[in-house]
């Protein structure tokens, strides 16, 4: 007789909590990454004289 170890899962419940945080952090940092890329973009193309600032 063989004994097949079972490891100890977390619950389901917990599982998808973990997947959710995980998802909700990545998504802040990605969205912080392109709000950077972004505004280092519109600057250089400001330096370069493709767009023109708007005066409000």
């Amino acid at each position: 007789m063989s004994k097949k170890t079972r490891k100890n899962l977390p619950s389901k419940r917990k599982i998808k909590s973990a997947e959710f945080e995980a998802k909700e952090q990545f998504t802040q940092s990605a969205l912080e990454n392109l709000t950077k890329e972004n505004d280092l973009l519109i600057k250089n193309l400001k330096k370069a004289g493709e767009i023109q600032e708007e005066v409000a």
